[in-house]
């Protein structure tokens, strides 16, 4: 799993399938929620609810949402006991971060 933590990709191993709660489509709705859990810039609905979920069962290694800043994909929320472990990061280069600036439409600063 690679992602981008402020200004630096993250690789991760790959060791096993993880255990998320679905917090979307029909899966939200069940719930009685809709998108607004992860529409806010204001993450304390989001982070409520996945402190709910991790403080339910030790069965879920983390949360996957609606993106807030690409609606049409997805966003995860890995909790620390998955065991997931970051092999390595590395700063992205002024021309990344620049087109990664462009894609979600927002400033470095």
């Amino acid at each position: 799993m690679d992602y981008v933590v402020q200004g630096q990709a993250h690789i991760c191993e790959r060791r096993k399938t993880l255990v998320l709660a679905d917090l979307t489509g029909a899966a939200l709705k069940s719930l009685g929620l809709n998108n607004d859990i992860s529409a806010s810039a204001d993450y304390t609905t989001s982070q409520a609810w996945a402190q709910a979920i991790h403080g339910t069962s030790v069965r879920w290694d983390g949360i996957r949402y609606v993106s807030r800043q690409m609606n049409k994909g997805f966003a995860y929320a890995i909790f620390e006991r998955s065991g997931l472990r970051k092999l390595r990061a590395e700063k992205l280069k002024a021309r990344q971060l620049d087109d990664l600036c462009d894609r979600f439409n927002v400033t470095a600063v």
